[in-house]
């Protein structure tokens, strides 16, 4: 890290501690509540991560040469055996259990770096590329309201074109979509994102992308399109 970049993060840093100092007229979060949550969410990530590793392990094992004794046995499906029942989706607003603000998927993009804003950028790990989901939280009625996702402890693992499926990193940023707070003014519309780390090159376009969501213990599909 160069002193330029290491100036930038102090600075970042320094305005994030500001807006959870609860003597500031700014402040409005519990500073050891966050930093339990955030850790939960840090030791998920890292779960998620080896993983991944693991799976990815498998799939590169030699395949098995088949059986030429004739021995084999070719198997069947079992009479009577149903299908595998459909999936069923749900909007990105109530697989987060949103009141009063309504989420949408905008679009994504494929970038070795996100710049968050001037003073911080979030940069793929080596061999990775960054996938950014771009959501926006909109106010829909007629009075300022409070969105608070961040208590919800949400967790998103995203499938692309049916084949790559990632968890979302963890991040400080103030517009991830995992860990937003803040008031939204009626009318208005709040831009967050959630970031994934793909293996460079892995991922031409994304015909299809499902979001799965985990909050409070309910999980539901959301289909992407856009």
């Amino acid at each position: 890290m160069t002193d330029e970049d290491e100036t930038a993060v102090v600075q970042y840093a320094a305005h994030v501690v500001s807006k959870f100092n609860r003597k500031q007229s700014e402040g409005i979060e519990n500073v050891a509540v966050l930093k339990a949550l955030m850790k939960i969410r840090e030791e998920e990530a890292e779960k998620r991560r080896k993983q991944q590793e693991e799976e990815q392990q498998e799939e590169e094992k030699p395949d098995q040469k088949p059986d030429t004794s004739g021995n084999q046995q070719q198997e069947t499906p079992s009479e009577g055996q149903q299908e595998q029942p459909q999936k069923t989706y749900v909007s990105l607003t109530k697989a987060l259990q949103l009141d009063g603000v309504d989420a949408s998927y905008r679009k994504y993009e494929l970038t070795s770096a996100y710049q968050a804003s001037q003073s911080y950028m979030v940069r793929a790990n080596s061999g990775n590329e960054l996938l950014v989901l771009h959501v926006n939280l909109k106010n829909s009625g007629n009075k300022t309201t409070e969105c608070d996702i961040l208590s919800k402890m949400p967790s998103f693992r995203l499938t692309i074109n049916g084949e790559t499926s990632v968890s979302a990193d963890t991040t400080i940023l103030l517009n991830d979509l995992g860990t937003y707070q803040g008031k939204i003014r009626a009318g208005k519309t709040k831009k967050a994102v959630l970031i994934f780390q793909v293996k460079k090159g892995s991922v031409k376009s994304a015909d299809s992308m499902e979001l799965e969501v985990k909050t409070g213990g309910t999980s539901s599909q959301v289909q992407l399109e856009g």
